[in-house]
């Protein structure tokens, strides 16, 4: 399965992605037990998670260039193009206060921190990274801030700020 991008959902709930299938992975701590939920294209690679405030799951696909929403509460997916299209390799990702889903596509070069806005399902703005970044795999929404940091391949660590 490759367990890969581990987070912590609203209720505490361990989830990861299954990087060499296309899977994700709701863990149950109490039992120690593990939810397998396919993704709807068995083609897909997911990388990275983060969850909003409704209890969403949101997903980057690597190898189809698109951000992906599990509702684990109606146990259904929706799924959009990254601006970057197929080859845009969606790698990091955070989510800021506002719900709003701050994503690289490292399948360009510069890489390109894109905006999305999980409440109207509509990609905001794509900024190029000044470093060039090679990959961006790790990014950290500091709310006090109002800030995204990350790292990057190219030596660099970044700071966008989101609002």
């Amino acid at each position: 399965l490759r367990p890969y991008g581990i987070i912590i959902d609203r209720d505490n709930m361990p989830w990861a992605v299954a990087f060499g299938g296309n899977k994700l992975l709701q863990i149950f701590p109490a039992t120690m037990s593990l939810a397998e939920i396919d993704l709807p294209d068995p083609k897909s690679r997911p990388r990275r998670l983060v969850s909003t405030s409704n209890g969403d799951i949101w997903y980057v696909d690597f190898e189809l260039g698109r951000l992906g929403r599990y509702s684990p509460i109606r146990n259904e997916f929706s799924e959009w193009s990254m601006p970057g299209g197929e080859d845009s390799r969606p790698y990091g990702m955070a989510v800021d206060r506002n719900d709003r889903i701050w994503i690289v596509e490292t399948g360009t070069q510069p890489n390109r921190m894109v905006g999305f806005d999980s409440a109207s399902g509509s990609f905001l703005n794509e900024t190029d990274i000044p470093s060039g970044a090679i990959s961006v795999r790790h990014m950290y929404y500091h709310e006090p801030a109002g800030e995204v940091w990350f790292g990057t391949d190219s030596n660099y660590i970044g700071r966008a700020k989101v609002h």
